[in-house]
């Protein structure tokens, strides 16, 4: 029987084509940053930057580092659809996801419940084959974790909040009916192309709402344009359900945008690190 293989399509453009400079530069990015860890709360999930490694890598790393010593079985990874016409969310049900760093297999249990269950997700790989939203965080996944995770890669179409939170109460439901300790992962950017100092405005804004936990407000702030985020419905998704545990927070754990690197101030995307406890 043939396996379902996502093949990396932005190997060597967003991240190193080989798997040593690409050991590497992740090595060297945790090596770098350094996370405040809240050791009195139980971590759900993370918001994490998805732009190419030389520009979010370094932020990204905050989130990542925080892995190191915490036990998972399965990442929900949520990323936004940048290339295809989505209603609802589209899942990778089977077989697996592959980078230059091996392959990562597909918890095939936990979205087969999903889609017996829940019909806000639905079987259609297509939207999968050129999202880099999900790609990109895998090769960190694999070097912290060590390649010892299963994964369910969701792309989410719909950043509408009504129907974010149903697919939170999705998420529960499989948390809950299932003995694994699971990790929500949303990949994210923040604002796009504007000068660093509107920019940072902007930011400033999102920032503020995730770092309270609101995310129906956040919803309005995005939709007003005065916010930006091209995640937001897995941002949304990942807020919404630290709501069913009794006392969410959120943590933010690092912020910088493209400028930073490049030197070009001008037109910059944002970029966030950040935790949610419960």
């Amino acid at each position: 029987m043939s396996i379902n293989i996502r093949e990396p399509v932005v190997k060597g453009m967003f991240y190193p084509a080989a798997k040593d400079p690409l050991q590497k530069m992740i090595s060297t990015f945790l090596v770098q940053a350094d996370p405040p860890v809240n050791e009195k709360k139980s971590l759900l999930g993370l918001i994490v930057p998805h732009a190419g490694y030389v520009y979010s890598g370094p932020c990204a790393a905050y989130s990542y580092k925080l892995l190191k010593s915490v036990s998972v079985d399965t990442v929900i990874l949520l990323g936004p659809s940048h290339y295809t016409m989505l209603e609802g969310s589209a899942l990778w049900p089977d077989g697996i996801y592959r980078t230059p760093l091996g392959d990562v297999a597909i918890d095939e249990e936990t979205c087969q419940y999903l889609l017996k269950n829940h019909k806000v997700i639905e079987d259609y790989k297509i939207a999968h084959i050129q999202e880099h939203s999900l790609e990109v965080q895998l090769p960190f996944l694999q070097y912290v974790l060590k390649n010892k995770f299963q994964l369910v890669p969701i792309v989410v179409g719909n950043p509408n909040y009504d129907y974010t939170t149903r697919l939170a109460r999705a998420l529960h439901d499989v948390m809950e009916k299932r003995p694994k300790h699971y990790l929500i992962l949303a990949s994210s950017d923040l604002s796009h192309y504007h000068s660093d100092d509107v920019a940072k405005r902007m930011d400033r804004l999102v920032i503020d709402l995730i770092h309270r936990n609101l995310p129906e407000e956040l919803a309005r702030l995005i939709e007003s344009g005065k916010g930006e985020a091209c995640g937001i419905g897995p941002i949304l998704t990942l807020l919404s359900l630290s709501k069913s545990y009794a006392h969410p927070h959120a943590e933010i754990l690092n912020v910088t945008n493209s400028g930073e690197t490049s030197g070009d101030k001008t037109r910059v995307v944002g970029y966030m690190s950040a935790a949610v406890y419960v």
